[in-house]
């Protein structure tokens, strides 16, 4: 059979930019082989907190690709409870707004080579011999492999018939002007507001310096991973800011949900790689932006290789994913999201607020960092003792013993 393009890859985001980086640059793949469709216009409205950790941006900055729109340093975190709060400086990554940042790579990918078709959604993915014909409201094109970079929403999981395995998290943001309650956000900080977790929800608020812009300078808003479901999401984010005086209007939140990353999550179909989201994102901070990066280099890896061997077994970018730190991390991250939030966990929000190492370690997690042996066995150590005291005093807060054998390698 003809073939039109070796790879298509459906979706313009991080995740879909990101590969096709990664195939050209490192992979030295013939970027006219590449196809990249994006079902919208850049730029494209996108909600999204924007936050990029450095383990994004370290992974573009291996290919050579800067950063070429505005943006605002995270110069560190601050937690907080219903009991206290904790701090931690130390360079992050970067604040981006999602139109720019993603319109940026889509550009980068475009000047090396890779056709890149915006406005053209897939409507129709026909399974053939060695591949799949493709069809979009404008044309028809043959492909042999393809990397589903289309985010939660993916057309590729829904054309191909993905079963859903789990419920989706939400979020709802919105930007408003600093006030001068937020001396955090002014010092470059991000602020984890986890107080919302002891009303129910699998998550927490967030408050993010942004680029000055139309709706302000601070993104606000409110993760829920969804393991338990809850239907008062947006009322919960209203009460949240109006208790520290910020007043907005209900029209202003921009609701987009997430798929958090399980345990037996779907990583390959035949002849397809699920990249970032169409995978799944951190399901502790709800972060998928670096995750996506990060993903597309070892997606591209497998796809380059299948096409020059002719393979339609993408296994082993499965085992590469989880392999891999990022796919230890995801793990991790699904592990910990059952035990940090909701009821269930105030012990353990109790500790990382109160304890400026496990603020510290939950810093270099976030970005990807490993956490050496002797700071792991002293976060042991101090989490063992919270559990306890809190076992003493109230025991009913201990819905979690603390587990060991059952645990992931943090």
């Amino acid at each position: 059979m003809t073939w039109d393009f070796d790879i298509a890859i459906v979706g313009g985001g991080p995740a879909g930019s990101s590969t096709a980086l990664h195939l050209v640059r490192r992979e030295g793949f013939c970027p006219l082989r590449i196809v990249m469709f994006e079902k919208a216009v850049h730029p494209r409205e996108k909600p999204c907190a924007g936050a990029v950790s450095s383990w994004g941006l370290d992974a573009l900055d291996a290919l050579g690709v800067s950063i070429g729109v505005p943006f605002v340093p995270m110069r560190g975190l601050r937690v907080v409870t219903a009991e206290r709060s904790a701090e931690h400086r130390a360079s992050l990554g970067i604040v981006i707004r999602r139109s720019a940042f993603d319109e940026s790579l889509w550009n980068t990918a475009r000047q090396d080579g890779v056709v890149a078709l915006d406005g053209e959604p897939i409507v129709e993915l026909t399974r053939v011999a060695e591949g799949f014909c493709l069809r979009t409201p404008s044309r028809l094109l043959r492909v042999r492999l393809i990397a589903a970079c289309d985010g939660v929403g993916s057309s590729v999981r829904k054309l191909l018939g993905v079963r859903e395995h789990s419920r989706r998290g939400h979020l709802f943001v919105l930007e408003t002007p600093l006030t001068a309650a937020d001396e955090a956000l002014r010092a470059g900080m991000c602020v984890f507001d986890l107080r919302i977790a002891d009303r129910g929800v699998n998550g927490y608020v967030w408050d993010f310096p942004v680029p000055e812009g139309a709706y302000g300078a601070v993104s606000r808003g409110i993760y829920h991973s969804n393991s338990v479901p809850r239907r008062n999401l947006k009322k919960d984010l209203l009460e949240s800011l109006s208790k520290r005086g910020i007043n907005c209007e209900v029209s202003s939140l921009r609701a987009y949900s997430t798929r958090p990353f399980m345990s037996g999550a779907p990583l390959t179909l035949w002849r397809v790689a699920l990249v970032g989201e169409a995978a799944g994102i951190d399901a502790t901070t709800g972060e998928g932006i670096a995750q996506a990066i990060v993903m597309g280099g070892i997606a591209a890896r497998s796809l380059a290789q299948a096409a020059r061997t002719g393979e339609g077994n993408l296994e082993r970018y499965a085992e590469g994913v989880l392999g891999h730190r990022l796919g230890r991390h995801l793990l991790q991250s699904a592990w910990l999201a059952e035990r940090v939030y909701g009821n269930r966990g105030r012990v353990w929000r109790h500790w990382l607020a109160g304890h400026s190492q496990a603020c510290e370690a939950g810093a270099l997690w976030y970005v990807g960092r490993p956490i050496g042996w002797a700071a792991k066995f002293r976060l042991g150590l101090s989490l063992a003792s919270t559990v306890a005291r809190a076992a003493i005093r109230e025991p009913s807060r201990l819905d979690y013993p603390l587990e060991t054998s059952s645990s992931p390698t943090i």
